[in-house]
């Protein structure tokens, strides 16, 4: 074959391209040109891949449509040959590499890079200085990756911008050249005080429900206003609530969940409010599963956080499309999902049965026993303040002796400590039961007789009476009290007589369990 006769496809890629000119890769094709011309090559095509890494994320490829279409062309033999600017634009990884080799193993095919010689992937020899390249390519991406993590590990912890989209509060960074120190960012004025008027509204709504603002009543307002994320998109509570807990409103630097110390930008919030604000919304009684209710927030579902999933994950609501029934899924593995409607049906017509017998309300009505052994709460308290107070007096001992031993000082302050520790969980314990004295059985007042009436006659009417008459928390209380409920796999195929379009149930794919004072 003649050079004349040689069909060349040029590749240009450039891994970043922010101002989107491609003047990257027009450059690498002038220079491929010129290489094609030198050879005497004729160009059949010119493949790029524009502001597109060639470095994968774990076992994926990078998706490089461009290299993916000069294979193809190698493939079904419409090119002889590859000219590329570089070997570390067509790879940077050795799992790109193979694919290559194996093409040019079947068709002969040249790849001649404008910076190198000609890659011979046709020998054992030159598959070898391939390889090495891409392990050499590979080795400076990770060794680069490595020293930007290390210089934004290092300036979060002194408190500098590290780099990253604009947090919402504060004003556009600009990039600032090589050897120069990172912009201390500035506040938005008007994002700050949305921020801080949205402070105080969730702290008072904390407070007391019928006041101040809800997450989800910031973002409708915010939404309705036209304020918008960084990224331009509405707000939701996630997105909120991650702005709203950011250690960056009190200019403090977070580092892997622990406070590093300020930031050398203003503060949106005080220290004090801000912390308010996060325990509030990083309270673990928050969930997307609850709703308001007045004053407190209640489960919207019978069995949330309640039943649990045959594999030991617990079981809550989610994974139904718009316009779709509720449904139950394990929150552990998504592997399991239930109509809500249909399994709380079920488990509540097993428990109104169950209800119906005549020891039901013996079964919440705490037996005759000794009382607690241990120290009363108010005992147990004075306890605590003489420990705390030894524990001061040694402070003060060992810091007006100079000839003191500090190891001395700990041991002994160790020991009153471990004691405190353990007197701060006997009050704990003491004030617990005396809760639990005081609370209320969950059948008190619940009419037992007109249940077991409403049962023999219909057990839906009993069914529905029941719901009717008992909140969601009562029926929750009775439910953890009396059974566990387990969802497991449901039998594989439709029963004889199913008609599609008819909801499907497998009660067998629900196992109520009663607990040991029940069953």
């Amino acid at each position: 074959m003649t050079n004349s006769q040689v069909r060349a496809v040029i590749y240009t890629r450039i891994s970043s391209d922010p101002t989107g000119n491609a003047g990257g890769v027009t450059r690498q094709e002038e220079a491929c040109r010129k290489l094609a011309a030198d050879l005497g090559w004729r160009v059949v095509g010119v493949k790029v891949d524009d502001d597109l890494t060639a470095i994968g994320k774990g076992s994926r490829r990078a998706q490089r449509p461009g290299y993916t279409a000069v294979l193809d062309m190698l493939t079904a033999r419409e090119a002889d040959a590859v000219i590329v600017w570089h070997t570390d634009r067509l790879y940077r990884q050795a799992r790109d590499l193979e694919p290559l080799i194996e093409i040019v193993d079947r068709t002969h095919a040249v790849i001649r890079p404008v910076q190198q010689g000609e890659l011979d992937l046709a020998t054992a020899s030159g598959r070898m200085v391939a390889r090495i390249l891409a392990s050499v390519s590979t080795h400076e991406v990770e060794h680069a990756i490595e020293r930007m993590k290390d210089k934004k590990a290092a300036n979060r912890r002194s408190g500098v911008h590290s780099g990253g989209p604009r947090p919402f509060g504060f004003k556009p960074v600009r990039k600032t050249p090589r050897g120069e120190p990172p912009e201390i960012p500035q506040l938005d004025p008007r994002e700050a005080k949305l921020i801080a008027d949205a402070a105080e509204a969730l702290l008072a709504h904390a407070a007391d429900p019928q006041t101040g603002l809800s997450l989800a009543g910031v973002c409708r307002q915010w939404n309705a206003r036209k304020v918008t994320t960084p990224r331009g998109n509405p707000w939701t509570i996630s997105a909120l609530k991650k702005v709203m807990t950011s250690a960056r409103l009190p200019a403090l630097i977070e580092f892997e969940g622990e406070i590093v110390g300020p930031a050398q930008w203003d503060a949106i919030l005080d220290r004090t409010t801000w912390q308010a604000l996060r325990t509030v919304l990083r309270d673990p009684a928050r969930s997307v599963n609850l709703s308001p209710g007045h004053g407190a927030r209640v489960p919207k579902y019978l069995g949330s956080g309640i039943y649990g999933c045959h594999c030991g994950g617990s079981i809550n609501p989610g994974g139904s499309r718009v316009g779709t029934h509720p449904r139950y899924r394990c929150t552990e593995h998504a592997h399991l999902s239930r109509r809500a409607d249909l399994v709380d049906d079920l488990v509540e017509r097993v428990i109104v049965a169950r209800l119906r017998e005549p020891d039901a309300r013996d079964l919440f009505t705490p037996s005759a026993s000794t009382p607690v052994a241990g120290l009363s709460v108010e005992a147990l308290t004075a306890r605590h303040a003489a420990l705390t107070a030894r524990l001061e007096a040694l402070a003060e001992t060992f810091a007006d002796d100079d000839e003191s031993d500090p190891v001395e000082y700990r041991a002994a302050s160790r020991k009153i400590k471990e004691r405190i520790t353990a007197v701060e969980q006997e009050i704990a314990d003491a004030q617990t039961q005396a809760a639990a004295a005081r609370e209320p059985g969950p059948l008190d007042d619940v009419d037992l007789p007109e249940l077991t009436r409403r049962h023999v006659a219909s057990p839906d009417d009993a069914l529905k009476w029941w719901r009717a008459s008992y909140s969601l928390d009562r029926r929750r209380r009775i439910l953890k009290a009396l059974a566990v409920v387990t969802l497991v796999p449901g039998k594989q195929g439709r029963p004889p007589g199913w008609k599609p379009g008819t909801p499907y149930f497998d009660p067998e794919s629900v196992e109520v369990d009663w607990t040991p004072r029940t069953a």
